[in-house]
This record gives structure tokens, sequence and C-alpha cells, in this order.
């Protein structure tokens, strides 16, 4: 089993609705692009999702199998980017 990648960095948005929410997803796409090293251009957020914890980013990456996860804590802090696909 390969261990999932995870980081955790702290980046502020605010909360996670209407413009904060495309700042979010920015915010995201950002610390993607710099985990895998891949172009900015190839980085997209399809969605994001609230739950009761917080919010879960979708991100696609080019070439990737599977997306990767962005989690940010309910006041719209991210706190850690991961790769949706074990193995």
């Amino acid at each position: 089993m390969k261990p999932v990648l995870s980081i955790m960095i702290l980046v502020a948005c605010g909360a996670c609705a209407g413009s904060s929410e495309t700042d979010l997803q920015a915010s995201c796409e950002a610390l993607v692009a710099a985990e895998t090293g891949t172009r900015p251009g190839d980085v997209r957020a399809l969605s994001t999702d609230t739950e009761p914890g917080g919010s879960v980013t979708t991100v696609s990456v080019t070439g990737a199998q599977a997306p990767w996860l962005c989690r940010a804590d309910p006041s719209g802090v991210v706190t850690g980017v991961e790769y949706s696909q074990e193995g």
C-alpha cells in the first residue's frame, strides 16, 4: 500500500461561499500545483462540497488518474491536500 501524500498548510480565505469559494478554489489549485510540481494551467478545481467539519474541494490534475482533495476548516482555512487514490 502506497502512503497518501499530504501536506498541512494554513491558508486563510474566509468563509466558503460565493467569492470566498472562488478564493478557496484558487488556493487549493495553487497548493495542489505546488505539491505535484504541475504547471498551474494543468490544475483545476472541479467542485467544493461543504461538510460539518468544513469543506472539501476536488481538484483535477492533468495526467493524474484520480483527483486531489483539498480540505478546509469551517472558517475557510486550508488544512491539507491529498491524492484521493491509494496505490
